[in-house]
């Protein structure tokens, strides 16, 4: 059986039994197949078509093209049995119903978006969305079309916004924080005055006690709404904002380093590297305080971006000893802080790295919490 995959997203596309066919299709003739297609009746009759088309034309010159590109439909989409995709009458243009064929653009608008709670389906359904409505194509003399393009991309880009928005709340309410803060970083591109948004991101940031991130986000969410709305957050917001004001400067007075790291299992010493990039990005710490200058060049073949110059090869024992003497300085010494490192992917250790957290939970007890 013949089938026909159409998308319109990203520029008209026509798929008929795997082969592609699109450039048997004018522009024109795709706009004629995509005004059909998305009303609910899915016909509409010829003079509707002649004036998003060919306004500008002669009464003459107008049937003749409209004749030409339904030819040319009738030509490239036609089925193994002979069906043709539109159905033809005097007056009126229909779509075929036995014809198999999907549509981008139809599976979009028929979706029932508020309904949905697979996050899979949602994620398909965020895939279709390849580009803008009828992109890069060439259309002259038809502005009651290019009209309705636009018309058609704002009601498409309001579609794929629920899409982010139902996606957003979902893996926020399955606790799937780091595919929930790449759907809000995509949406925020289109909209990025969302308090619902900016307030699930705050929430992922305090349930995962990254208070820094927390104000940095907040301060930079303030400061676009006034600047480009001229309003500030609602009270809800800027009570929330209080919240992780008042923990910073409880760990601040109390402190308290929170880490957050990715665990690479495959890599020996990855965990390490990762606390040391964690610790230089925190910039709460003096290097010279903790470790001789050995030591931090030690490190430094672990982790480039410290301090020191790297080193061309060291034993990785030294290595080991050079990071527990940092973590049991920072946790037990003169200016002791409790330390809380926290895997953002929640992958194991590398082995050389679990061995050295092991040794350091016992040196350093409840003033280190690896999570």
């Amino acid at each position: 059986m013949s089938m026909l995959y159409i998308t319109f997203m990203g520029g008209p596309r026509f798929l008929l039994d795997g082969a592609d066919v699109s450039d048997q299709i004018s522009s024109k003739a795709a706009a004629i197949i995509a005004l059909v297609l998305v009303r609910a009746t899915r016909q509409m009759r010829r003079s509707d078509i002649i004036s998003y088309l060919w306004s500008e034309s002669s009464d003459d010159a107008a049937k003749y093209n409209l004749r030409f590109n339904l030819w040319q439909i009738k030509k490239a989409l036609v089925q193994a049995d002979g069906e043709s995709l539109l159905l033809v009458s005097k007056d009126v243009i229909k779509v075929n119903p036995n014809f198999s064929f999907l549509c981008d653009i139809s599976e979009i608008e028929q979706a029932a978006l508020e309904d949905i709670n697979s996050i899979a389906e949602l994620k398909h359904l965020l895939s279709l969305f390849r580009g803008d409505f009828f992109e890069n194509c060439s259309l002259h003399n038809c502005e009651n079309f290019l009209e309705y393009i636009i018309q058609r991309r704002y009601y498409l880009e309001n579609r794929k916004l629920v899409v982010y928005h139902r996606l957003i709340r979902l893996t926020y309410e399955n606790a799937l924080d780091d595919d929930c803060l790449q759907f809000m970083s995509a949406c925020e591109e289109i909209d990025p005055y969302n308090e619902d948004i900016a307030k699930i991101r705050l929430e992922i940031l305090i349930r995962r006690s990254a208070w820094r991130d927390a104000v940095q986000y907040y301060q930079m969410f303030y400061s676009r709404l006034l600047r480009d709305v001229g309003a500030e957050p609602s009270l809800e917001l800027q009570g929330l904002s209080k919240q992780f004001r008042l923990q910073k400067t409880r760990d601040v007075e109390e402190n308290v380093l929170h880490l957050e790291v990715c665990t690479i299992p495959s890599l020996p010493g990855g965990w390490m590297s990762q606390v040391l990039k964690a610790l230089c990005q925190s910039n709460q710490i003096t290097w010279s305080d903790h470790l001789a200058q050995r030591q931090l060049s030690d490190l430094a073949y672990l982790q480039p971006i410290l301090p020191a110059q790297m080193p061309t090869c060291v034993p990785m024992v030294r290595v080991a000893e050079a990071f527990i003497d940092l973590i049991t300085g920072l946790c037990t010494g003169k200016q002791a802080c409790r330390l809380e490192i926290r895997s953002l992917n929640g992958a194991p250790l590398d082995a050389l790295s679990r061995d050295v957290a092991e040794v350091l939970q016992k040196k350093c007890s409840h003033n280190l919490v690896i999570l």
